[in-house]
């Protein structure tokens, strides 16, 4: 069975790890903050897969 909380945590988890290091929204992303946001990305999908790997 799919464990949602564990999903919910892998969003909010994201959704702070994966956020520009500028608080200034008008400041461009940097290259660093875009390979953050790859890297956070991949780890949230991964999470995702391996919930749904466990129903199959």
């Amino acid at each position: 069975m799919v464990d949602i909380e564990k999903l919910r945590q892998a969003v909010t988890t994201y959704t702070h790890q994966a956020s520009p290091t500028s608080a200034n929204s008008s400041t461009p992303a940097t290259v660093g903050d875009i390979n953050n946001l790859v890297s956070e990305t991949v780890k949230v999908l991964t999470c995702f897969i391996n919930e749904l790997e466990k129903n199959t």
